[in-house]
């Protein structure tokens, strides 16, 4: 296994930095790109020999440059509306990755959910509508709000547990 993930390193690396270094024009964060595309491939514990692992590479790459890029702007964000805020609400540096990493975190969870489940989510823990309200709003049952709820609450505590 070793020799073959190796040898597909060696044999696509390059290609697959030139790749990432096009879309990014940075080679700082093409090169972590390409690193952490390869630890990917790595942490699947597959046998290393595909048919096509250019289609294969680019495809991960792929999903890791959108999660780059959602990163980026939660950070770009996040950074503006702190640099609103009177400067003694200002806090470290080690607190703001914490922050960003905790909104990133919150994105994909939100992201991964369905739709429906995400709205009632949001409408009733960050805007603090009443289950009978989102019912009514989405015509379905307050049954199937608390379902819902129930569902996205499950998955919120296995995140903070890992």
């Amino acid at each position: 296994m070793r020799d073959s993930f190796q040898q597909l390193y060696q044999e696509h690396h390059s290609w697959l930095y030139q790749w990432l270094r096009k879309r990014l024009n940075h080679s700082e964060d093409a090169a972590d790109l390409a690193h952490d595309t390869f630890l990917r491939v790595l942490k699947r514990h597959e046998q290393f020999h595909f048919e096509q692992p250019r289609a294969l590479l680019t495809t991960i790459a792929k999903g890791i440059l959108i999660n780059w890029y959602q990163r980026q702007s939660i950070e770009k964000a996040y950074k503006e509306a702190l640099a609103t805020q009177p400067e003694q609400y200002h806090i470290s540096p080690e607190q703001q990755l914490q922050s960003i990493e905790a909104l990133c975190l919150i994105n994909d969870l939100l992201n991964n959910m369905p739709t429906r489940q995400r709205q009632v989510f949001i409408w009733s823990q960050l805007e603090g509508i009443t289950q009978q309200e989102i019912a009514n709003r989405l015509n379905i049952s307050t049954r199937t709000v608390i379902r819902d709820l129930l569902q996205a609450m499950t998955i919120c505590l296995t995140v903070m547990d890992d």
